[in-house]
């Protein structure tokens, strides 16, 4: 007698339930007094005025974090004396400032449309900052407008980016 042919066997199952994927993010704000670095209108030879940009990144992945500046106009620059630095702080006047590192002009000769033509964008961007969720940033700028007749009724706009990238 031939028994049947049984097609059995021992069976266990598990499983992995609710796999998700998420992408990271990348965010970045900067605030600034009325939203612009400066604007300053009728400036007189010794005018000096300074100003804090308050960078946050709020991404949920590291970034780096550079700064450049776009849309360059006007002669104004080539006459202004500028010093560029960052370090902590949370107040656009720069009443809290702590001062981290000189990024242009430590010495206080060199004028702001040097430093604006050599930051036009992203791979040249200055201020190269590691940053992580959370962390914020405070960039200091600071213009002296000297004594020099031919400044007057001259006038310079720019823009200024903060990028960030993971």
């Amino acid at each position: 007698m031939q028994l049947p042919m049984v097609d059995a066997a021992y069976v266990m199952t598990t499983s992995s339930e609710l796999n998700s994927l998420t992408a990271g993010t990348v965010a970045i704000t900067a605030s600034a007094p009325g939203n612009q670095v400066f604007a300053v209108t009728g400036a007189i030879p010794g005018s000096n005025p300074v100003t804090c940009v308050i960078t946050e990144y709020t991404g949920s992945v590291p970034a780096a974090v550079r700064m450049y500046f776009t849309t360059v106009t006007g002669g104004l620059a080539a006459k202004l004396i500028a010093r560029v630095h960052y370090g902590t702080g949370t107040q656009t006047d720069c009443g809290d400032f702590s001062s981290g590192t000189a990024l242009y002009n430590a010495s206080g000769t060199s004028t702001l449309d040097t430093y604006l033509a050599a930051h036009t964008d992203w791979t040249s961007g200055d201020g190269a900052w590691s940053a992580t969720q959370n962390a914020s940033r405070a960039w200091r700028f600071e213009l002296l407008l000297p004594s020099d007749d031919t400044a007057a009724g001259l006038s310079s706009t720019f823009t200024a980016v903060w990028e960030a990238r993971s």
